[in-house]
């Protein structure tokens, strides 16, 4: 329930990575700018939404903030889209992908900040459907291939210890993975088959290391990115990274990326997904689909 300023806002945070001391500055930002009391809801380790949707909804709240990192962000997001209530960032984790494209401080002070002030921005979401079950909304990237396997091994502790490289590590023991047989399908068009070993699809275009994978995307254009490489060769694996770093194609690099409002991926063999960096079930099709303006976020005014 709101308190005397009628305004209050929930705090779902990521108990392993949100301080006390976090906790207490978060307390002092919203006193400092006329806010309730947060009320605090944590993560379970085990199906944390459909708690948090219950919780923040039955309190009537009039802003979530997240604390965490792309995960917890994603799982907020989802909870919200479509609901009006905005939802500020501080984030806590090695990549942070959403605060990095939407330009929210890193620092917890300055995010803070953002988090109680007045500046928003209303982007889209892209909702997923996994082997025909609708499933959640992510925000940034969802990818099929060596991305989810990346993923899936990137150590914990490597990552705290050396942020975004130990991405890097990842990447270079999942290149001799075998090829995947996609079909891809961009809206009504006719299918695209593609022997490949990235699919990504995103809202947003930079990745950790202020590397953008898919240059020109943006939060709020009612479209959503497909990337797809299918490098065979070490030769086609370096040029493919030269288009990366330069962020200009050529014609000569296995590399197809594309526009539209949806997208289907099949695959011949299950394999692993990954949606704004966490690693899901095998999925043999997942259907993907922007939607516009799903959701305000609190952003440098």
């Amino acid at each position: 329930m709101n308190g005397p300023s009628g305004r209050c806002c929930a705090v779902v945070y990521n108990p392993i990575k949100a301080s006390d001391d976090l906790r207490a500055a978060i307390a002092q930002q919203a006193a400092a700018t006329g806010w309730d009391d947060a009320i605090w809801l944590a993560t379970p380790a085990e199906n944390p939404g459909p708690a948090i949707t219950e919780q923040v909804v039955s309190a009537g709240v009039d802003r979530v903030i997240a604390v965490g990192g792309d995960g917890t962000v994603r799982i907020v997001a989802d909870r919200l889209a479509e609901s009006g209530i905005p939802m500020a960032v501080v984030p806590l984790g090695t990549a942070n992908l959403l605060a990095r494209n939407l330009d929210i401080p890193l620092s917890e002070t300055e995010a803070l900040e953002v988090a109680f002030g007045d500046g928003t921005r209303t982007i889209d979401l892209i909702k997923v459907t996994v082997d025909g079950v609708p499933g959640e909304h992510f925000a940034v990237i969802a990818g099929l291939g060596v991305d989810a396997m990346i993923m899936d091994e990137t150590s914990p502790v490597l990552k705290d210890t050396i942020g975004a490289g130990a991405y890097f590590i990842a990447a270079a023991k999942a290149l001799g993975r075998t090829p995947i047989n996609m079909r891809i399908t961009l809206d009504n068009h006719r299918p695209r088959r593609r022997n490949a070993m990235i699919c990504a699809i995103g809202n947003v275009g930079t990745l950790a290391g202020n590397l953008t994978l898919l240059p020109g995307a943006q939060p709020d254009d009612g479209r959503l990115d497909v990337y797809v490489a299918s490098p065979h060769r070490l030769s086609h694996w370096l040029r493919a990274f030269l288009r990366l770093i330069t962020r200009r194609p050529r014609n000569d690099d296995h590399v197809d990326q594309w526009q539209a409002t949806r997208v289907e991926v099949r695959l011949d063999h299950p394999d692993p997904y990954q949606l704004d960096g966490d690693v899901m079930e095998d999925c043999r099709s997942l259907r993907a689909e922007i939607c516009p303006g799903a959701l305000t976020v609190c952003v440098p005014g």
